[in-house]
């Protein structure tokens, strides 16, 4: 036979063969009619198809075409014996496979999908919304149920063979839809209480780390996933999960919590090793000196870690003896390598105490030696605040100048009314305290008080400044002022509630009262006249003629007779 024309060897001309003899061979018209399946031999190949033996020297073709490109199954070959179904008889006898394949595989899909069991498959190629999957038929696969994980780009699961459960199924609208997901998450749920039944507190497992997150990552203990925290990693902070865990990891844990009824495990590694505070006693006694890397810094200081899980407090005061805060914020960095001193260790609160300042000299304990109270000593202002102006020494520690230590006399509101930042100053030492690292500087007493100038007694001049309903006040020097009162006016009683000072006024006095501590002097016209004629009759009475008191008066106060 001449493979390469079909059309001349599908029937070979004979009178001694007929249709009717045929289909008599094949029991009959119904038998051999299109829509019957019957059983060939293949006999030979070409390109079209291949040629089946039908009998009687009758042959029909199975189209290559009925198939995709690359898909022709391998048991059509010479030889072998298959069953195929008659697509038609005239006029040529035409075969399929393919269809008979179909069949037996819609059987299959039916009675899979109605007994709930699993069909394989392969997936063919990726289409709007997920794939197509041979499972002897074309089904539809939404790329939400290929896993139990989100899928991006199902490129990676194509030539993929998988078992699938058919989830939607209509014979009739050739239709069927699959769940590789609910297959995974039966099997999964299944796992999980098996597993779940086999575990219990304080067992200690290898896992596989199956996925990482920020607060923690998710352990594999074979069917059933725990939770190992972030805080249950190590002793130490860690910062990030993937800096020490990698997923696909083997690790080491123990079970610390298992709630059979949510099916949440939770884990630990961390208490697989010993606490690294159980020796710290021992290895940072007060006093040492220790090098360690800034974990972290804030507003009050920062956070050393001295080794593995044990870190100390820098605090902002501990870090130098002059301007700390200011040094502190410009020179401590998180990362950075810094030398502290252990200064106190609480061990049952987990608490270790660190200063940078105390491994260099006191410059404190130099200042009680060298500024005694009352050393006089030049500065710069370094700052001003409500509440006076702090001025650097020359070893580099700052004293305080309290408002109230301005001046003597003037009243001194505001520093900046005084003072400016970078002025160099003469101060007074008042008071140098080590323990609180103060030291108290004065203005005012590099010279003596003036309020000590003027004693009870003392004979005063002055101008008035200002008046009030009881009284007027004298101005004796700049910033010092004193009370005349209206019944101190004059020792004439007639002339009491008469006389009026203005602004301006000059007056002569007699300090009557002198209050340094609360800063008050009150004067007296009244007392001066008085001193001033009793000195008057003492001198008098001392001549030997013995003149009288008003005689006196007469002569020398022009005639007032009343005192």
């Amino acid at each position: 036979m001449d493979n390469n024309n079909l059309d001349k060897t599908v029937f070979e001309d004979s009178d001694n063969v007929s249709m009717e003899e045929l289909l008599s061979q094949y029991g009959g018209a119904d038998n051999f009619s299109a829509g019957k399946e019957i059983e060939v031999t293949i006999i030979a190949e070409n390109e079209d198809g291949f040629m089946a033996d039908l009998g009687m020297k009758s042959e029909g073709l199975i189209p290559k075409k009925e198939f995709a490109e690359g898909e022709v199954p391998p048991e059509l070959k010479a030889g072998a014996v298959v069953k195929v179904k008659v697509i038609s008889t005239s006029p040529n006898i035409k075969l399929s496979y393919r269809e008979v394949l179909e069949k037996a595989a819609w059987d299959t899909i039916e009675e899979a999908a109605r007994a709930g069991k699993t069909v394989k498959g392969k997936i063919l190629k990726t289409v709007k919304g997920g794939f197509i999957v041979d499972v002897g038929v074309r089904a539809f696969l939404h790329i939400s149920q290929v896993d139990t994980v989100f899928v991006k780009d199902g490129a990676s699961y194509v030539g993929n063979t998988f078992d699938f459960i058919i989830t939607e199924f209509s014979r009739p609208e050739k239709k069927v839809t699959l769940s590789r997901r609910k297959l995974l998450e039966n099997e999964k749920a299944s796992k999980k209480a098996e597993a779940l039944d086999s575990i219990s507190e304080g067992q200690i497992l290898d896992g596989t780390v199956s996925r990482i997150t920020d607060f923690g990552a998710f352990i594999d203990l074979g069917g059933v996933d725990g939770l190992l925290h972030i805080g249950e990693i190590a002793w130490h902070k860690v910062k990030k999960v993937d800096e020490l865990l990698q997923k696909g990891q083997t690790v080491r844990v123990q079970v610390l919590r298992v709630d059979k009824a949510s099916g949440k495990i939770s884990l630990t590694m961390k208490q697989l090793n010993a606490h690294p505070w159980d020796g710290a006693a021992e290895k940072f006694p007060e006093g040492l000196i220790v090098k360690g890397i800034v974990s972290s810094v804030s507003s009050y200081g920062a956070f050393v870690e001295l080794e593995k899980g044990i870190e100390g407090l820098l605090h902002v005061s501990e870090y130098a003896w002059n301007d700390s805060e200011s040094s502190f914020k410009k020179n401590v960095k998180s990362g950075d390598e810094i030398e502290v001193k252990v200064i106190a260790l609480d061990k049952e609160n987990k608490k270790i105490s660190l200063s940078v300042k105390k491994i260099l000299q006191n410059p404190w304990e130099e200042a009680v030696r060298r500024y005694a109270p009352g050393t006089k000593v030049k500065g710069v202002v370094t700052k001003l605040m409500p509440f006076g102006a702090f001025v650097k020494l020359p070893e580099g520690i700052e004293g305080l100048v309290h408002i109230s230590d301005f001046s003597w006399a003037k009243k001194v509101r505001h520093a900046e009314d005084v003072l400016k930042v970078g002025d160099e100053v003469e101060v007074v030492v008042r008071e140098v305290s080590p323990t609180n690292e103060k030291i108290a500087l004065s203005i005012k007493h590099l010279s003596q008080d003036p309020f000590k100038n003027y004693k009870t007694g003392a004979v005063v001049k002055g101008k008035v400044i200002r008046t009030a309903d009881f009284g007027v006040f004298v101005e004796l020097e700049p910033g010092i002022e004193a009370l005349l009162k209206n019944s101190e006016m004059t020792s004439v009683k007639e002339e009491r509630g008469n006389i009026v000072f203005k602004e301006g006024d000059e007056i002569e006095a007699k300090v009557i009262k002198a209050d340094t501590p609360a800063r008050k002097i009150e004067i007296s016209i009244k007392k001066l006249e008085f001193d001033m004629e009793k000195e008057l009759v003492k001198k008098y009475a001392s001549e030997s003629d013995k003149p009288t008191l008003g005689d006196i008066l007469t002569e020398d106060s022009g005639g007032s007779e009343e005192i």
